[in-house]
This record gives C-alpha cells, sequence and structure tokens, in this order.
C-alpha cells in the first residue's frame, strides 16, 4: 500500500516538537530562577548569576536557528521578558548591596515599590527582592543608591566638622596675670573651610536628612564668627587702652568719667576671660548666653572711651603740633609713659628729625627714672650737650615743647661760639682741627657761612680793583679741602667714624663751592647782583630785623629774592647729597614756591633723588622734613 502524506498530521507534529522545545526552554529557566530565589541576602553572588542569565538570554534570542518557530508565541514573548527583568534587577540588587544603604533608605525603597519586605530578617533572601519587582523602577532604585552614597559622605563631613569643634579649644596666653586669647589662626583656617562645607550641604537636596543638624552648625558657626571677631577686637582694644586708663595719673585726671566706665570693662572683661579660660571649648564659649551682647556693649562702651580719648589727643597735638605727626599708637604710648621720660625717650625719633634720644644724667642717688638730660644723642650715635641741664617735668607735651626749644636754643648758642672761632682759622688753629669741637649740623652751617661771606668779600675786593681776588680765593677753598682730605686719610680715623662722616659732608659742600668759584672765575663774574651769585643757596649771620635789640646774630638763609630764618632742627650727622647743577635748580624752584606761599615737588622717574633732594633742602635750612608715601 502507498504511503499517503497527510499533511495535517505533520503539521501537528512540527507544532508539538516546537511547544516542546519552548517549554523546555520555560521548565530550565523556571527550574534556575526557582533555585536563585532561595539564596539569602548576604550569599547572593550577583555577577554568577549575571553569568547564567547571559546564557539564558543566548538560549532565548529569536534569531537562534532553533527558535525560529516558537518566536512568534506568547509564552515565549514572556520568557524573554523575565529573562530581560532578571537582568535589570541582578545589578539593581548589586547596588542595594551597599554599605551606605541604611534603614531610612530601604523604608524609601518599599514606598517607591508600593510592597514591605524585612531587609533585617535573617531569612531575607532573593526571592524578597523579586517580589519587589525592581525592575519597573530601575532608575528610582539607581538615584536611591547614587543619594545613598551622597549622603554617607555628607553625614561623614558633618561629623567630622562636630567632632572637630567638639574638642576644639581656644588657646590663652597670660598678660598682666589676665588670661586672654592665643593664637587663632587654626580656628579662623577651619572656621572658613567648613562654613563653606555647610553652605553646600545646605543647598545640596541630598542633605535633606540632616538638614536640621547642618542649620545647627551652620548657626553655630556664625556665632563663632561674629563672636570671635568682636572678641578679638575688645581684647585688642583693651590691652591697649588699658595702660592708658589705669597707669597714666594724667589721663585718669583729665578723662574720670571714662576712666570709671573704662575700670568697669576692666572688671567685666576680666571675669568674661576666666569664665573662658575655665571652659575653653570654641563652641561653648562662643555660643553661651549673652557672650555676644555683652561683648558688644564692651565694644560700645571701649568706643565712647576712645571717643573721648581722641578729643583729649587732640588737646594734646595742638599743644605740641609735632604729635601731628605720630602715630595714634606712640602718642598713645608717650602720654601714657608720661611721667616716665625714659620710656618717652624711645619716641624721640618720631618727632624729631634727627634726635634719637636724650642724654641723661643717672648715678648714684638719682632715683628712676631719670627726669634730666644734659645732651641729646642723633641717629648716628653723636652726642651734642646742653648749655643748661634739662629737666624732664610737667606734662609730656610741654616738657617736650620745652625741649624742642632747648634743642634750637643750643644749636643756636653753639653756631655763635663756632662762628666766633671760625673767624680765627689759620690764626689759633686749622679748620680741620676746629671742626671737631662742633657738632657735625653747625660744622657745615659755619663753613657755608664763612664762604658765603668770603665770597662776598672777594666781590668787593673786585669792585675795588683787585683783579684777582676771586682766584685767590679759589687757592685757598682748593688748599681747604686738600687740608681735609689728608685729615679724612688719616688712620686714626677709623676709630671715629662720627668724625669721618662729618669731615666727607664738608668737603661735599666744599667741592661745590670751589665748583662755584671756578665758575666765576671762568666766567669772569665780578657783580655780587648777577645771578650766578644770586641763585646759590647762601647763609649769613645777620641781627634779628624783627628784634633788633637782640645783641646775638642770627642765622638767614637766602636764595635769589627769598630768605628765611635758619630753623635751628637738630639733623644729626646724617651727611648730605652731592650738589648738581640740577640740585640748584631744584633749590631755586622750591624756595620760590615757597616765596610764593605756595607748594612744589619735583617730577621725575623713580629713584632719580626727587624724595632726598627736598630732604637735603630742608636739612640745609635746619627744617624738619616729613615724608608720607601716599600710594600706600
Amino acid at each position: 500500500m502507498q504511503k499517503s502524506s497527510y499533511k495535517q498530521l505533520k503539521d501537528c507534529k512540527t507544532e508539538l516538537c516546537n511547544l516542546k522545545l519552548m517549554w523546555d526552554l520555560i521548565a530550565l529557566i523556571n527550574n534556575q530562577f526557582e533555585s536563585w530565589k532561595s539564596t539569602l541576602w548576604k550569599d547572593i553572588n550577583v555577577e554568577e548569576l549575571l553569568g547564567y542569565i547571559q546564557d539564558m538570554d543566548k538560549k532565548c534570542k529569536p534569531t537562534n536557528a532553533s527558535n525560529k518557530d516558537i518566536k512568534n508565541y506568547r509564552s515565549f514573548s514572556a520568557l524573554i521578558e523575565r529573562v530581560k527583568n532578571m537582568a535589570t534587577m541582578l545589578p539593581l540588587i548589586s547596588d542595594l548591596d551597599s554599605p551606605y544603604m541604611k534603614d531610612r533608605h530601604w523604608n524609601k525603597l518599599m514606598n517607591i515599590t508600593g510592597k514591605q519586605v524585612n531587609h533585617k530578617s535573617p531569612n531575607f533572601c532573593l526571592d524578597d527582592l523579586i517580589v519587589l519587582e525592581l525592575h519597573k523602577f530601575a532608575e528610582d532604585v539607581s538615584e536611591l543608591v547614587e543619594g545613598a552614597q551622597k549622603e554617607d559622605k555628607i553625614e561623614n563631613k558633618l561629623n567630622k566638622i562636630q567632632e572637630f569643634w567638639d574638642q576644639q579649644a581656644f588657646e590663652f596666653k597670660e598678660y598682666k596675670e589676665v588670661p586672654i586669647l592665643g593664637s587663632l589662626e587654626v580656628i579662623v583656617e577651619n572656621l572658613e573651610t567648613h562654613s563653606l562645607d555647610l553652605m553646600s550641604m545646605q543647598s545640596s537636596k541630598d542633605s535633606a536628612e540632616f538638614i536640621d543638624r547642618v542649620t545647627l552648625w551652620v548657626n553655630n558657626l556664625k556665632s563663632v564668627e561674629a563672636c570671635y571677631t568682636i572678641w578679638v577686637k575688645v581684647q585688642r582694644n583693651w590691652q591697649r587702652l588699658e595702660p592708658i586708663f589705669l597707669c597714666s595719673d594724667d589721663i585718669r585726671q583729665s578723662l574720670p568719667d571714662e576712666t570709671k566706665r573704662f575700670e568697669d570693662i576692666d572688671r567685666d572683661f576680666k571675669q568674661v576671660m576666666a569664665d573662658a579660660f575655665a571652659e575653653p571649648g570654641v563652641i561653648v564659649a562662643c555660643t553661651f548666653e549673652g557672650r555676644l551682647d555683652q561683648l558688644k556693649g564692651f565694644m560700645a562702651e571701649i568706643e565712647a572711651c576712645e571717643k573721648a580719648l581722641n578729643e583729649y589727643l587732640d588737646q594734646k597735638k595742638m599743644k605740641f603740633a609735632r604729635f601731628y605727626f605720630v602715630s595714634d599708637q606712640a602718642l598713645l604710648d608717650i602720654l601714657s609713659n608720661g611721667t616716665n621720660p625714659e620710656k618717652v625717650d624711645e619716641y624721640l625719633a618720631d618727632c624729631f628729625d634727627g634726635m634719637k634720644s636724650l642724654q641723661f644724667i643717672r648715678g648714684p642717688g638719682i632715683p628712676y627714672p631719670a627726669k634730666s638730660a644734659n645732651g641729646m644723642i642723633s641717629k648716628e650715635g653723636e652726642r651734642v650737650p646742653f648749655n643748661d641741664t634739662f629737666h624732664c617735668s610737667g606734662a609730656v607735651e610741654n616738657y617736650l615743647t620745652d625741649l624742642e626749644a632747648c634743642m634750637q636754643r643750643t644749636l643756636k648758642e653753639i653756631l655763635v661760639a663756632a662762628k666766633g672761632t671760625a673767624d680765627n682759622w689759620g690764626i689759633e688753629t686749622t679748620r680741620q682741627k676746629w671742626l671737631e669741637d662742633y657738632n657735625a649740623q653747625i660744622a657745615l652751617l659755619t663753613t657755608q657761612i664763612v664762604w658765603t661771606e668770603e665770597t662776598a668779600r672777594a666781590f668787593e675786593e673786585l669792585e675795588g680793583g683787585s683783579e684777582t681776588a676771586m682766584k685767590d680765593y679759589l687757592s685757598v677753598i682748593i688748599s681747604r679741602i686738600k687740608a681735609l682730605i689728608e685729615r679724612v686719610r688719616e688712620p686714626n680715623l677709623d676709630d671715629t667714624p662720627g668724625l669721618r662722616v662729618k669731615i666727607i659732608t664738608i668737603i661735599t659742600i666744599d667741592v661745590h663751592a670751589r665748583d662755584i668759584i671756578e665758575m666765576f672765575v671762568a666766567k669772569k663774574i665780578v657783580d655780587a647782583g648777577q645771578f650766578a651769585w644770586q641763585s646759590q643757596l647762601k647763609f649769613y649771620m645777620e641781627k634779628h630785623r624783627e628784634n633788633p635789640k637782640e645783641d646775638k646774630k642770627v642765622c638767614i638763609a637766602r636764595i635769589c629774592d627769598w630768605e628765611t630764618y635758619y630753623n635751628y632742627e637738630y639733623v644729626g650727622n646724617c651727611g648730605r647729597l652731592v650738589i648738581t647743577p640740577l640740585t640748584d635748580r631744584c633749590y631755586i624752584t622750591l624756595t620760590q614756591a615757597l616765596n610764593l606761599s605756595m607748594g612744589g615737588a619735583p617730577a621725575g622717574p623713580a629713584g632719580t633723588g626727587k624724595t632726598e633732594t627736598t630732604k637735603d633742602l630742608g636739612r640745609a635750612l635746619g627744617l624738619q622734613v616729613m615724608v608720607w608715601n601716599c600710594s600706600d
């Protein structure tokens, strides 16, 4: 019998084979998944499971030749979806196995999925996680785990901040047996860093769980910053004013109300410092109830004391004008030590151009501090004796005013004596020996007066018919310079550097005088009224025009049509600049500005001597010159 081909039966057989293939595959995967479900949470090996999933995925691919006939079955599509979901869940499960996941995060996870699990149970297993259907909330779960990691960083940083400030304490040092704040470098540095960190936390959405703690510490550090800032100001001002109001009898008598106010501040501030020393923790000290308001009160009271003190200082400045050019701190130190001239002596260099200190009279039976002086000492160590003993008695501004007058009177008397002996150069003594008896300033000034007189005399002789008068005087000047050069070369001057500087200073000015006379000879200048002579800075000893009854002559400086009395400001043994034609022009311009009641300022590149030239003109006239750098 011929074998028949029954198509329906053949198709049925093929269908059954395909169904068997599909259900075998489903059974294989179901069995695999079922075997995983009981795996405990701590034993889940996600990497291993993902390896099985990859194999399953390969077997379930619709593109496989074996799957081409079953790929359209709904059960097969469901199988593929199930494998895909498991592939999605396993990485999420791996993420959940994170040290950053706390109870609050698991609660959030259950809120997201809408299902409850007991993640703390010892029987917590993979099946419990599968129930959560994590694949439906993949983005939310990833965001939750990432947020947990960020929260952990925030919490750790917050804990470190709290730990630091819980342990941080103020450093103290002793000031007159009172504990005061020491170095704040560590506190300031960490305060700035931690404040920035907390501000960053406040603006982060991941800090919601700690926002109360963050806000608390933001407020704590703000309190610390506000408190220590004003605390340091109060302490600094208290230290500055304490010796003034409590140790200066002059201040206590002049400002009794402010003194009483400061005594109250002093008492309360010392108590605050004692309390802080007993409880040195920064947070405790700065957040103590009422501490900031108390410090603000101290500051207000101190400012009231300072205001009264500044008004008082203005009165002192009006009595001794040089106080205007002294810093307030130096002035307060001067006033607070007014009864101790040896302390005030430390600030004389701030008040006078060349005077550094006084030569006090000390010895057995003379109490400390010494209050009498018999001379002044320059910044270079030159000593100038007073003709009479100077007594530092009374208010400090009064005896400093007397000291200024004593300085000027001493130089004036020395100048008169020096001029009298200078007329005998070459008769009783030589100039190079004569200058040893006088301080550098007066020796130089006398030399300039003599040069002015001798040049004027040479002009008179020229008018009288002596054609060689100026040449003869040039020879005299050259011989005097040579004598000084020989003197400055003597080896014994190595032991007296002040004398060497004095001689070199006189040589410097003498060389300029020689150049002028050489120019007169070369250009045949024969009239004292010519500009070549009138443009030179000249010094004369004449009777006082405003007080003609005064017997002693005074020194007058002239250049062109401007003249002034020499001011006798002691400048010490500081040397002088070489005088060039440009220097002469600067002198003319500046003095003519003064003649017109105006000011003058040399202009030019940096480092060319503008300031030094102006200062040198001041020294030549015996004037105090004050220098400010307005760009600072």
